[in-house]
């Protein structure tokens, strides 16, 4: 599938502690190939209310979008690293798959015309970064998503016990330093209350937002334009 791409797309920048993790792994662990059981469960609904192009926002080394694009949908996994995207192109290689396409933007700039998807689905991403940015990553999904085009998500949780360490950056926001297969780098995390991501949510018609089961600290976000 190719979308047309706008002139939004800009100059692209990472934090080094992600690119430098992706570029280093020699294999992929099982965390990063094993799917996330909401996305699955949510399948059904978006076959239900026919839902054909699929973004994968933050798609890191692609799980998602590779089980998406099996599963029959148009799929685009976005990610600011070119050695994340540069490991899901090898899998979709692999695979042979043909309804998969991969960009390189940033999540506040997505690089789409307006009302093109039918569904983004986005898997603890959106909260690393400061809330100024995660309104702005917000307002682009909805400016991108067809109209009654679902957004499902998760986001941290107050909850979550890593909540209140590392370096405060502003309110709920913290610098926490992540440890990844040998690799240590800290990054941004945003912990949400239930009535934020309500607030961050206005502009959609329909939204669910509630604790993930069996991971409650972690909001899941199911939202329709």
């Amino acid at each position: 599938m190719r979308l047309p791409l706008t002139e939004r797309l800009r100059l692209v920048r990472i934090r080094p502690g992600w690119e430098e993790y992706y570029s280093t792994l020699k294999r992929l662990p099982r965390r990063l190939k094993s799917l996330s059981q909401f996305v699955v469960d949510t399948l059904p609904t978006f076959r239900h209310y026919n839902v054909e192009g699929v973004l994968d926002l933050g798609c890191g080394a692609g799980r998602h979008s590779i089980y998406l694009a099996k599963k029959g949908f148009d799929t685009i996994g976005i990610d600011v690293s070119k050695s994340a995207l540069r490991i899901v192109r090898k899998w979709v290689q692999r695979e042979r798959l043909l309804n998969v396409d991969l960009v390189r933007a940033t999540m506040t700039n997505i690089p789409f015309r307006d009302c093109c998807f039918g569904a983004v689905v986005s898997v603890s991403v959106i909260h690393h970064a400061v809330i100024k940015d995660i309104e702005a990553i917000v307002n682009e999904i909805y400016r991108i998503l067809d109209r009654n085009g679902y957004f499902l998500a998760n986001v941290a949780s107050v909850e979550d016990p890593r909540y209140g360490t590392g370096k405060k950056v502003e309110n709920n926001t913290f610098g926490i330093l992540e440890v990844f297969e040998g690799k240590r780098f800290e990054e941004l995390h945003h912990f949400f209350t239930k009535t934020e991501v309500s607030k961050l949510l206005t502009n959609f018609a329909k939204t669910d937002v509630e604790l993930l089961k069996g991971k409650p600290n972690y909001w899941k976000i199911l939202a329709i334009k």
